[in-house]
């Protein structure tokens, strides 16, 4: 054999056993051969079978096999009138594995003359590159899909900061197209500052590779906006490539926020300080300076709402408020602390003498008749002042001076206001053994626990009931909650109370749960009991010794205390939560915390106090603070409780903006535990069909431990 047939033999062996589909044919386009994989990817029996024949004639013999549509057939004149290799790319053809894409390349053949005697073909199967890119399209026209649908402005830039993709919104904002802003900087785009800001960002970026977060306000097509940017580098091959902002306008949010904190440090109807924000402002006043307190009570109040309605008391409220503010020094610190109370906190009238006059003063103004809607109103006010350092030398006890003096005042029909007088201290003496049998009833164990039952608002199932402390006085009776817990709190016995009354709730749900009962017990602590470094292994104690689930143990913390809780008291409120046991913020609007700090502080619920339950669709900015909060607390996954729900169209109300829970006298009043027995069983063996309770308007609301 010669060496032009060995070298023949060799190429037609490696053409045939070759993974792609190698063939030729002759300028009439007769199959002059293929190689095996050519056999085998379309299902021919044998080379000597295809020979001679053309696509057409091969027709019959592949039935539902197709072969090269006619525009792949077209690439074969192609190749042979041009003399040039063709390329049919992403053919769709069926074989023996099914539906496939190929891309059949034709190159002409010539003779040793140069003339053109045939064509090769060659098919490579690229199905699955065509599937890849298939589904990156698929992919990519999604990401554009969900790209443009995103609420909040995205843009991409280059290391030269160039815009290069932005989607919808941002075009929205700026009120362009993107043929405007595309391959633009930020500079001929946004205001200078503001750029400024941006590519300062964008330099830290570069250098550091590492996302930034920043808020900054700027006006943007005719719109003040205030956005929230979160920076972000793209890295291509360990390559930085260019940056991605994500900005989201937070300015109605931000707007909304500052107004509520400013309602919360506020009372509503007067636009005063109210009694938490005017006591922090009583903390930190400068005891190098002289003050003066004065408290302004409101006479018959509560008769003037019942005469005339709460409409009329509310036009009282707001014209003595106005007075107030009126007479008031100015940089006075002014507050409505209490219903039918006002208070003047001033280092500018501070001398016996400079009270006196002012007191006077304002009972000339405020002591008289005066017309509201129609009505005429016998308008009559009481005061108690102190100073200090000329009668007392403690700032801390101006308040409570001032209040001892008022207390004189209210006695005392004829006598319309009282400068604290040491003498005045006496009569504490009467308080002093109040304490002495408050501290015996705390060892005696002798103070009872009620409950009153919480429902869920749509099924009226009972969860839960808060435990109420209830102090039944030998001599004088019942003693309001207000009063001796008042008296802990300030004579270092709150804690011992508190411990008190944990163990036995904590007792009394262990037997309850014994008995079927399976509900969660809710209790108070007073914000005096974190300074106890001990206060979280004391509730540990109790949940193990009763074995109690920690998840059926609810912590009420007042709002104010929040407020004023210190970082110890905020890591024991974290490790309580850690324990298993759900924070509740009792009381909430009365205390009038920033609802931001609900962001910081992981509350289960939050407790909506009674003062707002009893002026809904009564007052207007009350109302729309409820539904506020109830919106707010929903969004951030909190359970709300209505407290104080007395009338069935409050539920209704409640019902509608999705409070979650109710607690109230239209369900129950609290109960001791053997009549809560019986209450709940009766109710629990009637699928919780719960009979509403008018409430008696004539009873106080107690406040509880």
């Amino acid at each position: 054999m010669g060496s032009t047939d060995s070298l023949n033999h060799i190429l037609i062996n490696a053409i045939q056993h070759l993974p792609i589909g190698i063939f030729w044919k002759d300028i009439h386009g007769q199959y002059l051969g293929c190689n095996k994989h050519c056999l085998s990817l379309f299902d021919l029996p044998s080379e000597q079978f295809i020979i001679g024949k053309t696509d057409a004639q091969l027709q019959p013999a592949l039935k539902e096999k197709q072969l090269p549509n006619k525009a792949l057939l077209q690439t074969d004149q192609e190749a042979l009138i041009h003399g040039r290799s063709v390329i049919a790319k992403t053919m769709h053809m069926e074989t023996i594995y099914g539906q496939g894409q190929f891309e059949i390349t034709k190159i002409p053949l010539h003779s040793h003359t140069g003339k053109i005697i045939g064509l090769l073909g060659i098919a490579v199967d690229v199905s699955s590159k065509f599937r890849s890119e298939q589904k990156l399209q698929e992919k990519t026209a999604l990401l554009n899909s969900i790209f443009d649908a995103l609420p909040d402005f995205v843009i991409y830039k280059d290391m030269q900061g160039r815009i290069v993709e932005c989607n919808r919104a941002a075009l929205k904002l700026a009120k362009k197209k993107k043929t405007d802003v595309i391959g633009k900087t930020v500079t001929q785009i946004l205001p200078e500052s503001t750029a400024k800001v941006s590519i300062d960002y964008d330099s830290q970026l570069k250098s550091n590779y590492k996302s930034a977060n920043y808020k900054m306000e700027f006006e943007l097509a005719g719109r003040q906006v205030y956005v929230d940017v979160h920076k972000h580098p793209v890295i291509q091959n360990n390559q930085l490539v260019g940056t991605v902002s994500i900005s989201r306008d937070i300015k109605e949010r931000r707007n909304t926020l500052e107004k509520i904190a400013t309602l919360t440090k506020h009372d509503q109807l007067t636009q005063q300080l109210n009694r938490a924000t005017f006591l922090q402002e009583l903390e930190n006043i400068n005891q190098q300076h002289s003050w003066g307190m004065i408290l302004i009570d409101i006479k018959k109040l509560g008769k003037l709402n019942s005469q005339y309605g709460t409409e009329v008391g509310d036009k009282v409220l707001i014209y003595v408020g106005g007075m107030i503010k009126e007479m008031a020094p100015n940089a006075a610190h002014l507050a409505r602390i209490q219903g039918d109370r006002f208070a003047i906190l001033t280092d500018q009238v501070s001398s016996p003498a400079q009270l006196n006059y002012l007191c006077n003063k304002l009972i000339d103004r405020l002591n008289r008749k005066i017309a509201i809607q129609g009505q005429v109103i016998d308008l009559a006010i009481c005061i108690g002042a102190t100073n200090y350092p000329d009668t007392i030398q403690d700032t801390n006890k101006l308040l409570t001076c001032s209040e001892q003096a008022l207390l004189r005042s209210r006695k005392n029909i004829e006598q319309n206001y009282t400068l604290f007088d040491p003498i005045l201290e006496a009569h504490a003496e009467a308080e002093k053994r109040l304490i002495d049998d408050l501290k015996q009833a705390i060892n005696d164990k002798s103070i009872d626990l009620y409950y009153q039952p919480i429902i869920d608002a749509n099924s009226k199932s009972v969860l839960g009931v808060e435990a109420l402390a209830r102090w039944h006085h030998p001599e004088q009776g019942l003693i309001m909650p207000v009063k001796f817990i008042d008296l802990a709190e300030k004579n270092n016995l709150i804690g011992q109370l508190g411990e008190m009354v944990l163990e036995k709730a904590c007792q009394q749900l262990a037997q309850w749960r014994a008995q079927d009962i399976d509900i969660f017990m809710a209790v108070n602590l007073s914000p005096i009991q974190f300074n106890d470094p001990q206060l979280i292994s004391k509730i540990k104690h109790d949940i193990e010794y009763y074995d109690i689930p920690a998840h059926r143990l609810e912590i009420e913390v007042t709002e104010s205390a929040l407020m004023e809780s210190n970082q110890t008291a905020e890591n024991m409120l974290a490790e309580l939560i850690e324990l298993g046991v759900r924070l509740s913020i009792d009381d909430f609007g009365t205390g009038y915390c920033s609802l931001s700090y609900l962001k910081n502080m992981p509350a289960h619920k939050l407790k909506i106090d009674k003062s707002f339950v009893d002026e809904l669709e009564q007052d207007k900015t009350t109302t729309a603070i409820t539904r506020s909060v109830i919106s707010l607390a929903r969004e951030l996954n909190i359970t709300v409780t209505a407290e104080g729900v007395e009338e069935e169209s409050q539920m209704q109300w409640l019902q509608a903006q999705q409070c979650d829970q109710f607690q109230g006298y239209l369900f129950s009043r609290p109960l001791p535990s053997d009549k809560f027995c019986q209450w709940y069983k009766t109710h629990h063996t009637t699928d919780n069909n719960i009979t509403y309770q008018q409430p008696v308007k004539t009873m106080l609301s107690l406040q509880v431990l």
